[in-house]
């Protein structure tokens, strides 16, 4: 037997699907979607990751002593943050900072990068102290005018051996005297 007759017989009403309009799941889905692309964006920005380092470029700067800079610290000039430090290693005997540079801000070859602190808490940054030279230093280029970081407990100690130092020197001479 014909299955099709017997479903549709002769006269009966064919069946019609709904017309399809925007309904509320659909409003409800195209929210959550864009609710779930606006938290994915601020994880990945709150997270600090570079999903292009298009507008960045890398210079390198060998210091003496970086003591109490981090990975992260800011780069200034004038006080303007352009830039950060990405990595810090130790090149035997100094230790090489990887600077991480907004594009549109060139380096010359005699501006000079100097390990400074910021604020009471004492945050470390790198200070760039703008040179003259119309030369710029090339991309994945090493800065050759470094200052490195002035340890207040180095000049406290040289102070207080100075003052011994004099203390002795003057002993010996009254020694010598008698």
């Amino acid at each position: 037997m014909d299955q099709s007759k017997f479903n549709n017989p002769q006269g009966a009403a064919q069946l019609v699907a709904p017309k399809r309009s925007f309904s509320l799941e659909f409003f409800v889905g195209l929210f959550t979607a864009a609710g779930v692309a606006a938290a994915a964006y601020l994880a990945v920005g709150l997270a600090g990751l570079e999903l292009s380092s298009k507008d960045t470029y890398l210079i390198y700067a060998e210091f003496d002593n970086i003591s109490g800079l981090k990975y992260g610290a800011s780069v200034e000039i004038a006080g303007v943050p352009i830039g950060l430090v990405s990595d810090i290693s130790l090149k035997d005997p100094v230790a090489k900072v990887t600077l991480k540079l907004n594009r549109s801000i060139k380096l010359k070859d005699d501006d000079i990068a100097s390990i400074r602190t910021k604020g009471i808490i004492g945050d470390r940054y790198v200070k760039i102290s703008r040179g003259a030279s119309t030369n710029y230093i090339p991309e994945g280029g090493t800065m050759t005018e470094t200052e490195s970081v002035i340890d207040i407990e180095d000049v406290i100690g040289k102070v207080v051996h100075s003052l011994g130092g004099d203390k002795d020197e003057e002993s010996k001479t009254d020694e010598a005297k008698k």
